[in-house]
């Protein structure tokens, strides 16, 4: 009986790999393309009021952020409460209802 060998052989493989390798660098050059089209539409073509295309501009809410070692979402928690905090005061202020014994 003849014996068949369904390994490819060394030149196959080497073949197989080097049609892999080019697909994948048409890949990675078609990938390099659409993301360089990406930045290009994504970059600013003009400046708005303030932002004049400065790299390190940071708008009013940045700015407020920075100067509490908290992350945004800690600090959207903490401005979240203050907010109900109010609106729970307001109520109880309008329909007359004491503070707590306070007032």
């Amino acid at each position: 009986m003849p014996e068949h060998d369904t390994q490819p052989t060394a030149d196959e493989r080497e073949a197989q790999l080097a049609a892999r390798e080019a697909a994948l660098a048409a890949r990675e050059a078609e990938l390099a393309e659409r993301e360089a089209e990406a930045a290009q539409a994504s970059a600013p073509r003009k400046g708005s009021l303030l932002n004049n295309g400065d790299p390190h501009f940071k708008n009013e809410k940045e700015k407020i952020y920075d100067h509490f070692p908290l992350s945004v979402h800690q600090m959207d928690i903490l401005i979240g409460v203050l907010v109900a905090l109010i609106v729970i005061f307001v109520f109880l202020g309008v329909n007359q209802i004491s503070f707590f014994g306070l007032f």
